[in-house]
């Protein structure tokens, strides 16, 4: 049996919101021999399919939905100034959907132990009736909905370390303590939230935990991050599943970020979420593709991260002098943490 699955198919290259748009099909292109170098005993290729309407309605209006549909009937359609459809996007988010589900489900039923969802476009930016920053289906959130409604999940641990602040799956959970959202982002930045203080209401109160990262954040930066509040954080949270929504717009040579990451710190990051599903979740954790402009960056990346689910090691990086710049942030995030972990 291979022990990781990789969703990906060269459909996701249909969505094109145009030329010169950052999430282009070249993004899918580059990771589409991905496949070939990586260990056949390891991994296999899981063919996605699409999502039915019922698994998207958990996250999104019907109104919003239609909407999406519709946007079939036009050579492009313009949802904001960022996010750009053409005839096949309804029909390629619905496989972007379909495809993380697939490897869901493929992990529940024992048939592999986690998995990367390879898909396009992203998603985590998408509220419940909103498109924005590229995304149309949230495809993360809709991801954890599946978990709970179909297997009962209670604890489920996402985790988002795009350059952007995932405010879509934010506030899909933002009253919910079945799922603890953490983000590491870029702040300030684009969407605009994602400050210490945004930590749930009611029931969720205390199941958000952001971490604004200064611009030029590198590995021992997020490391640290990692070390003193992802993980003290995931111990306590004792997470069943765990979902991330893996953007690699951190990296230091993405346009669009304004971050310091390497290959090696998404591996090192990667590998701890792996550690903490074996700890607690049997080893259940799902990647998914999110943001990621730079194409060389991409790709590396996203091999390195499939190395380190399949159990591969390399050295551990050490969170060193150059991350204690942001130790009052950490403190700080801690402090206002404390109450609830």
């Amino acid at each position: 049996m291979a022990r990781s699955a990789v969703v990906i198919d060269p459909d996701y290259l249909k969505h094109d919101p145009g030329e010169f748009h950052p999430e282009s099909p070249e993004r899918l292109k580059v990771l589409l021999d991905l496949p070939k170098e990586l260990d056949s005993q390891s991994f296999r290729v899981l063919p996605p399919r699409p999502a039915l309407r019922e698994e998207i309605e958990p996250c999104h209006s019907s109104d919003y939905i239609e909407l999406i549909q519709t946007t079939s009937k036009a050579n492009r359609y313009a949802l904001d100034g960022d996010t750009i459809t053409c005839r096949d996007s309804f029909g390629i988010s619905l496989l972007a959907v379909g495809g993380f589900l697939q490897l869901i489900d493929s992990i529940e039923a024992g048939e592999f132990c986690n998995g990367f969802a390879l898909v396009r476009p992203p998603g985590h930016h998408a509220l419940k009736d909103r498109a924005m920053g590229f995304c149309l289906f949230n495809t993360v959130a809709i991801g954890a909905h599946h978990l709970k409604r179909h297997y009962g999940a209670k604890r489920i641990l996402i985790m988002d370390w795009d350059v952007h602040h995932g405010n879509g799956t934010q506030d899909a959970f933002y009253q919910d303590p079945s799922v603890l959202y953490l983000s590491t982002h870029q702040y300030p930045y684009y969407p605009g939230t994602g400050a210490v203080e945004e930590a749930g209401m009611g029931a969720g109160e205390g199941f958000t935990v952001n971490v604004p990262l200064p611009a030029g954040c590198g590995d021992e930066e997020y490391l640290r991050v990692f070390k003193e509040i992802v993980m003290l954080i995931g111990e306590k949270f004792q997470p069943e599943w765990i979902l991330v929504s893996a953007g690699f717009d951190p990296h230091r040579r993405d346009p669009l970020g304004g971050m310091d990451v390497t290959e090696k710190g998404f591996g090192a990051m990667a590998t701890m979420l792996v550690d903490l599903a074996a700890k607690h979740a049997g080893g259940k954790i799902a990647f998914l593709l999110e943001g990621g402009y730079d194409l060389k960056a991409l790709r590396n990346s996203v091999l390195t991260v499939l190395q380190r689910m399949k159990g591969d090691r390399e050295r551990e990086l050490p969170a060193g002098a150059s991350g204690e710049r942001i130790q009052p942030l950490i403190r700080k995030v801690l402090n206002f943490q404390e109450k609830y972990w």
